[in-house]
């Protein structure tokens, strides 16, 4: 390095030094805006902030360090400069930390909800939000992305255990990480980019019903775990309204308009609270009005009155996750790993990655649109794969990225992988320390809750498309509707929400993708174009191909072409606006040559692109004997039958 380079160095680390000397007295005099002000500017002299990044690199001078960076100091010299740095680097986090706290509230009352869902433990829910976050906000595709108990997960699980217990469940979802993990390392994260806009908006539509219908198992008598009949499989019809059909008695009517009246506060709660103030999330600000209500307000009318709580279904305890195998409420349940396990497990284990995948890298894609910035699809489903792993581990019923949370730690101002580390941290913390107030909370104010959920997860401007595309025309215009999609993709959605409800959400996904590839090789197979031109002699004839060949083509292409026995014996066909795409558009280019050659004709193929002519060349024995000439052999403009009627061309 050039003694300037050193000079300017020192000056720079002589600067840095100063103002952090500078900041620790006004700390200790009292005075933190001062402080904050010169912390900020250390950052401007001596730190890039580059948080879109996915690791920052640390300032080789110590602290400062960029904002987001999650080590708390550097290069310390003493406690009086660690106290100092630790809090020059909570000034500098500020809103990353806050918005991880706010992030970390929000996540209680769903965790909870999301249990209630997946007919489990409220305790393994919050447990899986929080390894869920720490896994994904440390080795997730991008920074600010939450992750925890979702609700796509949950609807998955009840009749894995109502069947054969948590136990199952654990494998289940352990296996769900280790096909997620490998999905990453493969790098197959791009492949969300197949996934149609119909088939999204389906399963958004069918996943806020699913939820919002579970919901009214709340107003009915959980039986005992031994008593519960066989819940749903993956082929039960109706499955989604089992609360409707499970055959569990009703609550009293008494609780049960206790119950709408928590669910009508909760929700009136999350619209109106907002306006007074933003200082706790709306969902959270729900589950407190609610619960202050049973308790103040319910249970001291005389005559007994009350609704369930989270205790009287399931008591919460905030222990420490330990290993499912040494954990005494759980070690004696655990199935033995066998093939028989892996068979009962498998199914659930598949939708569970898949719908995991699904809602997370469509979370990532919006996120990367709002930020105008890529994150790492793979990457993304390493980490969650990873975090599933340990959920199973360590008692936790895994989970996958939540929109609904990544966008409020974005505006919240948590853009780094500091905020999302944080509300993991803090969700840890509620576990051990707040859970005796997890059991007093009525269940009614989280189905409010759900409700709202549900609410925000339905596309409901997909109405108005449906309803568009339906309508003729003369109707969209005396309405004034100009919402009108291809009637395909609305079948399409229509489809996937249907399967949803009918089967399950995984297998709709896969229907809704079959039947989207279907339209589109309906759609591209006719798209072809034919032209033909006959000598003055009538002794040659040209054809002209364009459009897709392939195997959604093959049958209207060969029925183009007019009976090789009435036809001149001299044939040219030119491929100069096709596109040959498989191996069944090679074999009906042969059965081409092969019909006018059986009739006595010459027959020649002009005018393949390069992309055709290396798909053929990779398998030459099919050509053999067959004249393919190169695209510089005929010169098109000079031709005459090329010139002669092109407006014949026909379209399918």
């Amino acid at each position: 390095m050039s003694p300037q380079g050193n000079e300017n160095e020192e000056t720079t680390s002589a600067l840095v030094s100063n103002d952090a000397n500078v900041a620790k007295n006004d700390i200790e005099a009292g005075k933190e805006e001062e402080a904050e002000s010169l912390v900020l500017e250390a950052v401007e002299k001596n730190v890039i902030d580059d948080t879109n990044e996915d690791e920052e690199e640390a300032n080789p001078n110590g602290y400062p360090l960029p904002v987001g960076d999650v080590t708390c100091w550097k290069l310390t010299t003493g406690v009086v400069s660690f106290f100092t740095l630790t809090w020059q680097w909570l000034l500098l986090n500020k809103s990353q930390i806050l918005s991880g706290i706010t992030v970390a509230l929000a996540q209680v009352p769903e965790a909870v909800s999301f249990s209630f869902v997946a007919g489990v433990d409220p305790i393994i829910g919050l447990q899986s939000a929080w390894i869920m976050g720490i896994c994904t906000s440390l080795g997730g595709g991008r920074p600010g992305m939450v992750a925890g108990a979702t609700g796509a997960v949950a609807v998955v699980l009840p009749k894995l255990v109502a069947d054969y217990g948590v136990g199952y469940m654990f494998y289940a979802i352990m296996l769900a990480g280790i096909i997620q993990m490998i999905f990453g390392f493969l790098k197959l994260g791009v492949l969300v980019r197949m996934i149609p806009h119909p088939v999204m908006v389906g399963f958004c539509n069918g996943l806020g019903v699913v939820i919002g219908v579970a919901q009214f198992n709340i107003f009915k008598i959980r039986p005992e775990p031994e008593e519960i009949i066989d819940g749903r499989n993956l082929l039960e019809i109706g499955g989604a309204f089992a609360p409707f059909t499970n055959g569990w008695e009703w609550v009293d009517g008494t609780m049960v308009a206790w119950m709408c009246f928590h669910i009508i506060v909760a929700l009136l709660t999350y619209a109106y609270f907002p306006k007074l103030t933003n200082a706790i999330p709306a969902s959270l600000a729900a589950i407190i009005v609610t619960t202050i209500l049973e308790w103040a307000f319910v249970r001291q009318i005389p005559g007994g009155f009350y609704t369930n709580t989270v205790k009287d279904l399931q008591d919460v305890r905030g222990d420490f996750p330990i290993p499912i195998w040494a954990d005494g409420r759980y070690s004696d349940i655990m199935p033995p790993l066998n093939g028989k396990t892996l068979g009962v497990i498998f199914p659930t284990s598949i939708t569970v990655a898949a719908i995991g995948l699904l809602e997370s890298l469509l979370t990532l894609e919006i996120i990367d649109e709002m930020l105008n910035n890529k994150g790492n699809g793979s990457r993304e489903a390493f980490g969650q794969g990873l975090g599933n792993l340990l959920c199973g581990i360590f008692g936790g019923m895994g989970g996958c990225t939540t929109i609904g949370q990544s966008m409020m730690n974005i505006h919240s101002g948590g853009s780094t992988r500091l905020s999302s580390t944080c509300a993991a941290f803090f969700m840890l913390l509620i576990i051990l320390v707040a859970y005796p107030l997890i059991n007093l909370i009525p269940v009614a104010g989280l189905a409010g809750v759900m409700f709202v959920v549900t609410y925000f997860t339905i596309e409901w401007e997909s109405a108005g498309v449906v309803l568009g595309s339906m309508l003729p025309m003369t109707y969209r215009e005396k309405f004034g509707m100009e919402t009108k999609v291809k009637r395909a993709d609305v079948f399409i959605m229509l489809i996937v929400v249907t399967v949803t409800l009918i089967l399950d959400l995984a297998i709709a996904v896969g229907v809704g993708i079959l039947v989207s590839c279907i339209v589109f090789a309906w759609d591209a197979g006719t798209k072809l174009t034919f032209s033909r031109a006959v000598s003055s002699d009538g002794e040659s004839v040209v054809y002209s191909v364009g459009g897709p060949i392939f195997f959604g083509s093959i049958k209207p292409l060969m029925d183009l072409f007019p009976d090789a026995r009435k036809e001149p014996k001299n044939v040219t066909v030119l491929f100069d606006r096709a596109d040959i795409h498989d191996w069944s558009g090679m074999m009906a280019v042969k059965r081409l040559h092969e019909r006018f050659e059986n009739n006595g004709a010459t027959v020649k193929f002009q005018k393949l692109n390069v992309a055709s002519r290396r798909l053929m060349h990779k398998s030459k024995d099919l050509w053999e004997g067959i004249n393919i000439f190169e695209k510089e052999d005929v010169d098109v403009e000079d031709d005459p039958l090329v010139k002669a009627d092109h407006s014949k061309d026909t379209h399918l």
